[in-house]
Parts: C-alpha cells; structure tokens; sequence
C-alpha cells in the first residue's frame, strides 16, 4: 500500500512538472510574439507623425501582457523552489494586471473603469500585504536569522 501511494505522489509530481514546462514554453514563445508585435508597433509609430490613442493604448497593452507573462513564468519558477509562495506569487500576477487595467483605463478614458480597476489594485494590494505579513511571518524571520549568522 505504501508503495502505491508513493508511486502516485511520484506520478502526481511528474504531471505538474510537465504542466510547468508547458507552460513556461508556452509563455515564453508569447513573449517572443508579443516582443516582435511591440518593435513593430513602435516602428509604425515612429514613422508617422500622428499617434493616436488607440495606437498608445495597445503598445502600452502589449507592454503590459510582456510583463504579466514574465510575472507567470516567474510565480511557476518560485513555486517550484518554494511551494508556500506560489499563492503569493499568483497574487502579484493579479496585482500586475489590475494595475495594467488601472492605466488602460486612463487612456481610455472611462471613470467608473478607472474606480473598478483601482478597487481591485486596492483589494490585491492589501492581500498581498497581508500574505507577507501574517501568512508568510516566517519567511522574514528566515532573512532575519539568516543576516545575523552573517555577520
């Protein structure tokens, strides 16, 4: 019996590494595609005097899902080396986006888009704050101990 919850511990672990490398893949070809998409944009921009909004908002959009799919593979990379942090890593994923939304909406324009996205940066920064605070204590203790064994 014990053999068999041990082989499908293995297995289980076996699945979410290989989700993790699809992912990781996956989101690093959308890097590259969004990293050519950018450079295009802002060649069509530099070579016509006028720049509309719309032109703005997506390069800045394009910018923004850079740094979200950064923010994804690097949550999964911090998951992998410690498991207590991946909903934390997640959190600041959301954080990321909420704040993209914060400046897209600026760009458009839209105020009750600018509150809702800013309510939400609001409740995702509080969670976070409250995530290293209280539900991660102790990961800076470690940084604590470890600095005085340092010195």
């Amino acid at each position: 019996m014990k053999k068999l919850i041990h082989y499908m511990v293995e297995y289980g672990r076996m699945l979410i590494l290989a989700v993790d490398i699809v992912i990781i893949t996956v989101m690093t070809i959308l890097i590259c595609l969004t990293t050519v998409i950018i450079v295009r944009d802002i060649i069509g921009v530099w070579n016509y005097e006028a720049v509309s909004i719309g032109e703005l908002q997506i390069t800045v959009n394009d910018v923004f899902l850079l740094i979200v799919f950064a923010e994804i593979i690097r949550s999964i990379i911090v998951g992998r080396r410690q498991p207590e942090m991946y909903l934390v890593a997640i959190a600041e994923v959301g954080f990321v986006i909420s704040i993209r939304e914060v400046i897209a909406s600026v760009v458009r324009g839209s105020k009750i888009d600018i509150l809702y996205a800013s309510v939400s940066s609001l409740i995702l920064a509080i969670v976070l704050f409250l995530m290293y605070r209280y539900v991660l204590p102790q990961r800076g203790s470690l940084r604590k101990t470890s600095s005085t064994r340092s010195s």
